[in-house]
C-alpha cells in the first residue's frame, strides 16, 4: 500500500497539473468547471469506495458482536445506509 500510495499521489498531482495547463482555470470557462466537477466526483468516488469496502467491511464481517446478534447487524446496516445517504445529500448542497 505504501508503494502504491507513493506512486499514485505524485501521478495524480501531475495529472491535475496537466489538466490545469490544458484547460487553464477561468471561473467562467465551461471546460475548467467540467474538469473540476469530474475530478471532484472521481475523488469522492474513491473515498466512498475506500470507506465502504476497506474500512467498514472489516467491522461488519470480522467482528464477534456482528456475528452473534441479527438485530444488531440490521441496526448497523440501517445506520450505515442512513449515514451514507445523509452525507450524499449534504455533499450535493456544498
Amino acid at each position: 500500500m505504501c508503494l502504491m500510495f507513493s506512486i499514485t499521489t505524485p501521478a495524480g498531482i501531475i495529472l491535475g497539473m496537466i489538466i490545469f495547463a490544458v484547460t487553464g482555470y477561468d471561473d467562467s470557462s465551461a471546460k475548467a468547471l467540467i474538469s473540476e466537477g469530474l475530478l471532484g466526483s472521481l475523488s469522492s468516488g474513491i473515498l466512498i469506495y475506500m470507506a465502504l469496502v476497506d474500512l467498514i467491511s472489516a467491522d461488519f464481517f470480522h467482528n464477534k458482536l456482528m456475528n452473534s446478534e441479527t438485530k444488531m447487524k440490521k441496526g448497523c446496516f440501517i445506520a450505515l445506509a442512513l449515514g451514507s445517504a445523509s452525507m450524499s445529500i449534504l455533499a450535493l448542497w456544498a
